[in-house]
């Protein structure tokens, strides 16, 4: 069962404008295709917790293309960038951070940044602000 509510099949995700803001307009970020490529994957295993469990990288690396290298340097610049984050009580599990991508509705999306940015603290990162809105998703 979900965290946040009634575990359903998910095939779909939601994005929000300050997201696509972010990774439009931040250069901070300095991601590559291969950095794209490999969120695009991991969105595609999304659970209803906004979690993505994924297989080794030596599986990945032959699904989508990419030398287990890439994938390694795509993880922790998504990770530095604070769209991802490494789960600390599942393996090969990221949290995908609300603030870009999302599942469950709109409803739930606040208590999922809230627990995006409390792992992020346990991780030593400062909660997640975008550089483009530093407004709340107006719940």
């Amino acid at each position: 069962m979900s965290r946040y509510g009634k575990t359903k099949n998910i095939n779909w995700f939601a994005t929000t404008t300050i997201g696509m803001n972010e990774l439009a307009k931040n250069t901070d970020f300095e991601l590559t295709t291969s950095d794209f490529r490999l969120l695009f994957y991991l969105l595609s295993k999304i659970d209803d917790d906004n979690r993505s469990k994924v297989p080794k990288q030596e599986i990945i690396s032959n699904e989508i293309g990419l030398s287990v290298r890439k994938i390694s340097e795509a993880l922790r610049k998504l990770q530095n960038a604070k769209i991802i984050i490494k789960t600390k009580d599942q393996a090969r599990t990221y949290f995908i951070n609300p603030t870009f991508f999302y599942t469950g509705g709109f409803k739930v999306i606040q208590e999922k940044q809230d627990d995006f940015n409390e792992l992020s603290e346990t991780h030593g990162y400062k909660a997640y602000t975008p550089i483009s809105n530093d407004e709340s998703f107006g719940i």
